[in-house]
């Protein structure tokens, strides 16, 4: 009886990470473009084709408790944004501000690694608000 109620507490263990798990997933990624995302931030950039959106992804470690968003990758940024400047803002549900601003220069077409410094709560950050300029 007690190996029957241990498998139970483990399925239902197993059930609930399994949950969390996939909360944690679908934020994992975004896709920016002309639509809305979180509180309705859209990509800035005139750069970027419309037909080919900027993706957002996230890279987590697990930290203190939680779940840390330790960068960020902006994904197919096109060629003629090398050489832009970019600002990166990551917000919480209430379009609140989630740590610094990330800003850099972007120096190749493709996957743009972004770290998050100090991380922030993974949970926390609903909209990603990301401007490309010269």
């Amino acid at each position: 009886m007690a190996s029957s109620k241990r498998r139970k507490t483990a399925a239902l263990a197993l059930a609930f990470v399994g949950v969390a798990g996939l909360s944690i997933a679908s934020a994992a990624q975004l896709n920016l473009g002309t639509g809305s995302l979180g509180a309705g931030t859209t990509v800035v950039a005139g750069c970027q084709p419309a037909a080919t959106p900027i993706g957002v992804g996230f890279e987590n470690a697990f930290s203190a408790a939680e779940y840390k968003t330790t960068s960020v990758a902006l994904k197919a940024v096109d060629a003629a944004c090398v050489g832009l400047k970019y600002k990166v803002t990551l917000t919480d549900s209430a379009g609140v501000a989630i740590g610094t601003e990330l800003t850099g220069t972007i120096a190749a077409a493709g996957v743009l690694t972004i770290p998050v410094t100090p991380s922030a709560s993974a949970r926390a950050i609903t909209g990603v608000a990301v401007v490309i300029y010269s």
